[in-house]
């Protein structure tokens, strides 16, 4: 089986359909409620990436209501929707009150809107009633009609590293892509697969950048992926908590692992520093998009693509 085949797909499911994780702009917290929401009035979170070579948008939100999450019932449902293409967020999100989808783009455009609609009949797919029972329909919620909009930004391309392979944690490598000058943000994040012939150990991290700006370039050392399990302190900031959690199910739920195994293992079964690893890197260029006056929050529209690293101890 190749390996970064293998890595590419299960991250991609965790990167694409997991998107509120990473726009929250604070860490992971211990439950599932989407971290940094603020206690008073309506707050919403939106993402949505389209990773290369992939003709789909992935599509996340969660809405609150003075900290809590808004749970849809009945026939309220947010719909995403490109000027070819649209899709009911009818899958439930790890995140209490956050719902996701994936929206078919191939003529790759760059628009997307969100609109919470009333549709009894479509939303009644896991809602509070049987489906097979008569529809109990309230009417339209007080959400409905609240809108955004993401222009998704270009996909990184030319994306390349200045080593394909590393042997020391101490050593930095420079990611490279062609640069943009409408003012995105630039981010890294990776899936990672060491192995000593006999265990295997896959961990996740995203990397802490000195420069976010759409420049063309950033370095980084390679202490933000590899680690020494016996250290106490370490670079690494691991994709930990709900996103692990999220994965897992995730990868459940698309049939690329059986529900009793695990991709993101969360206690090292080998030292990463002391064995090879494959470093799968997703570069992301990020921007953000706006809501209608009704609602306040963090929209954030991206693309996405990735390089592998080697790293080969000596």
């Amino acid at each position: 089986m190749d390996m970064s085949k293998t890595i590419l797909k299960r991250i991609f499911v965790l990167v694409a359909t997991s998107v509120l994780i990473f726009i929250s702009g604070c860490g992971i917290d211990i439950d599932n409620s989407l971290p940094g929401v603020p206690q008073d009035g309506r707050y919403a979170a939106v993402g949505a990436n389209q990773h290369s070579g992939i003709n789909s948008i992935q599509v996340a939100i969660a809405i609150f209501d003075n900290g809590d999450p808004v749970k849809l019932v009945g026939g309220d449902v947010v719909q995403a929707s490109t000027a070819n293409n649209s899709v009911l967020l009818l899958d439930r999100g790890f995140y209490t009150g956050s719902y996701a989808a994936s929206l078919s783009n191939e003529a790759n455009l760059n628009q997307i809107d969100f609109l919470m609609v009333h549709e009894p009949l479509e939303a009644r797919q896991g809602r509070w009633f049987p489906s097979d029972l008569f529809t109990i329909d309230p009417g339209p919620g007080e959400f409905v009609g609240a809108s955004a909009s993401i222009v998704l930004p270009p996909e990184p391309v030319n994306v390349a590293l200045s080593d394909t392979s590393l042997n020391n944690i101490n050593q930095s490598f420079a990611i490279s892509w062609t640069a943009e000058a409408a003012g995105d943000l630039m981010k890294v994040r990776s899936a990672i697969s060491c192995s000593n012939g006999a265990t295997t150990y896959t961990y996740g991290t995203t990397a802490s950048l000195l420069d976010e700006t759409d420049d063309g370039s950033e370095t980084i050392g390679l202490d933000q992926f590899i680690y020494d399990s016996d250290d106490i302190i370490f670079s690494v900031d691991f994709l930990f908590g709900e996103s692990r959690a999220l994965l897992q199910k995730l990868l459940v739920l698309s049939n690329e692992i059986l529900p009793d195994n695990i991709f993101f293992q969360e206690i090292p079964t080998i030292n990463p520093v002391e064995n090879p690893c494959e470093i799968q890197l997703f570069l992301f260029r990020e921007r953000n998009g706006s809501f209608d006056s009704a609602v306040n929050g963090r929209i954030i529209g991206s693309r996405s693509a990735d390089v592998t690293l080697f790293y080969n101890p000596n």
